[in-house]
């Protein structure tokens, strides 16, 4: 993938893990977990494997789009170093 597609990506993934409904989809998964979690009983082995699994995979999802998003910075951070340092030998070097 080129550098331009990750810039975009990590912008798309930004724009939803930092949207407002996003946001509240999550505050909304995580408690309903968590209330579910404190519901079962302690004996009810197989409903809290089913809920750890629900959280690992929201967990997973979450982090993949991060990933995404991290990715994109670190490709816009080198896209712009690549960029200055052709500035510098166009321009600075000639100077010196």
């Amino acid at each position: 993938m080129s550098p331009e597609e990750e810039i975009i990506r990590g912008g798309q993934a930004a724009q939803v893990l930092d949207a407002p409904i996003f946001v509240e989809a999550k505050r909304a998964v995580l408690d309903g977990i968590q209330r579910q979690m404190a519901a079962v009983p302690l004996s009810d082995q197989t409903m809290h494997t089913r809920l750890i699994t629900v959280l690992q995979l929201w967990n997973t999802l979450e982090s993949y789009l991060e990933q995404i998003k991290q990715t994109g910075e670190i490709a816009q951070f080198q896209v712009r170093q690549d960029d200055e340092r052709r500035q510098y030998w166009r321009t600075g070097n000639l100077r010196g």
